[in-house]
């Protein structure tokens, strides 16, 4: 009887360290979910950046142009 209840212990102890190691894998998981979402972030503002620069310089081009003709 003594055996099993030191079994049983051991076994408890054992999915306990497991549990603990995944947590921690979910952690490290999770951070690591947010760099990417903060880079793609940071590339949707940069391209946003660019389009608005882009119609920004072809607008002052065309306005140009017309001031021209």
């Amino acid at each position: 009887m003594e055996k099993r209840i030191r079994l049983l212990e051991e076994k408890t102890d054992h999915q306990g360290r497991q549990i603990s190691k995944l947590f921690s894998q979910v952690d490290e998981t999770n951070k690591n979910i947010q760099k990417i979402f903060n880079t793609l972030n940071q590339i949707r503002y940069f391209l946003y950046g660019g389009f608005a620069f882009f119609v920004a310089s072809e607008v002052g081009i065309l306005k140009a142009l017309n001031i021209i003709s």
